[in-house]
């Protein structure tokens, strides 16, 4: 007895629908690399602290540092030509990108990161700026989804993607600047260009962090109905 084609199209049917509300779905190669910038972290911290005793190690700490920032590109690249932008990659990227600054700026303020005293390490009001305006962006959310239980507003702007850029060239700068000055007997050049950067990226923080103020005053004025709050 064969059965109805209606049969085989609700079986079809069923299947696709169990497929799309599958709550694990398949990791893609952007989130692939994602983590593996997060993994990258690890012998990152590990080198640059090791840094301190044996000199040579900060090379190395450069070179994992420029792979996690290409991971960076690379993955945003793929995503985007591939059509594979995952509500786990939306999650994923700005959690590498934020664990690899709030880590290497941290190391980075000291000023005897290399293991002796230096000028060259990022200013304590940048690294201050910098970290602040990641609280208070997690802060806003938080009061957001408890007030409106959305979550899907939270997209990254333009200033933040051009604050997070010259984050990355501002700690690559800082682990550059010794041998700039060494090399060429470029101090006061290299201080100013850590320092530059540094102010550089503190001022796109700040109107990043008032762009998501507006968004996020936005977002909660459209639940509540009024035009604003």
């Amino acid at each position: 007895m064969e059965l109805p084609k209606t049969a085989f199209a609700a079986a079809d049917g069923l299947v696709e629908l169990k497929r799309k509300r599958a709550p694990y779905p398949m990791m893609t190669w952007p989130n692939r690399i994602t983590v593996l910038r997060i993994l990258l972290l690890t012998p990152f911290l590990i080198l640059l602290l090791n840094a301190r005793t044996l000199p040579y190690l900060r090379y190395a700490a450069m070179v994992v540092f420029a792979l996690m920032a290409f991971c960076d590109l690379l993955d945003g690249q793929i995503a985007r030509r591939r059509g594979q932008r995952t509500q786990l990659g939306t999650i994923l990227d700005p959690l590498a990108d934020k664990l690899v600054l709030t880590v290497s700026l941290v190391l980075l303020t000291y000023d005897d990161w290399p293991g002796q005293p230096t000028p060259f390490h990022i200013p304590t009001w940048a690294t201050v700026t910098l970290l602040s305006k990641d609280g208070f962006i997690v802060l806003g959310i938080l009061i957001i989804h408890f007030m409106t239980g959305r979550t899907d507003f939270v997209k990254p702007c333009a200033w933040g993607k051009a604050a997070t850029a010259t984050t990355f060239l501002l700690v690559l700068a800082t682990l550059l600047a010794p041998d700039l000055a060494s090399g060429l007997a470029l101090d006061r050049a290299a201080i100013w260009l850590v320092r530059g950067l540094g102010g550089l990226a503190g001022a796109l923080a700040v109107v990043a962090c008032l762009d998501y103020i507006r968004l996020g005053s936005r977002t909660i004025a459209s639940h509540s109905g009024q035009d604003r709050v």
